[in-house]
């Protein structure tokens, strides 16, 4: 916790910005599947805001959403380039 309070004070964080610090921290844990389930939901594995008990969490669900849509853009981006630099790639024979 103390890191936590240290990382708040110089990055000027909200206490939303350290309730989703916190949550990530828990689904990146080594605990076990019931004590995530006790802390962040039974539906904690889900992605997006299905994942997000707002009242466990206190992450709002627009912020998770944000979250989830930008990763998947992201992803999205990650494939068009591989893909892209697969064709191109076929066409190039290297001896």
């Amino acid at each position: 916790m103390e890191e936590y309070s240290i990382a708040a004070q110089i990055w000027k964080l909200s206490s939303i910005d350290m309730c989703e610090i916190a949550r990530n921290s828990v689904l990146m844990s080594g605990y076990p599947d019931e004590v995530k389930k006790a802390w962040l939901g039974k539906n904690y594995k889900e992605a997006g805001i299905a994942g997000n008990d707002i009242c466990r969490s206190n992450v709002p669900n627009i912020r998770i959403g944000h979250r989830y849509d930008v990763l998947c853009e992201e992803l999205h981006l990650l494939k068009v380039a591989y893909h892209s630099r697969q064709e191109k790639n076929d066409g190039v024979h290297s001896f």
